[in-house]
């Protein structure tokens, strides 16, 4: 499977993300507490439909 694209809304500290994914690898760089882990969190909720801090995805 390949993620094209990634948006989110109101998602942690994320208003509003829109990210279009090409085929490849892709880095995310920042500094701490910037929201590196919630991008990886969200893609990982799309795939397993869990949240991997053990919180539902009702209560996201």
């Amino acid at each position: 499977m390949h993620l094209a694209q990634l948006r989110l809304r109101d998602f942690r500290n994320y208003a509003r993300l829109d990210v279009d994914l090409t085929p490849g690898f892709h880095l995310l760089l920042g500094g701490n507490a910037q929201g590196k882990t919630n991008i990886l969190e969200a893609i990982y909720l799309l795939a397993t439909l869990r949240s991997f801090r053990g919180v539902g995805g009702a209560q996201m």
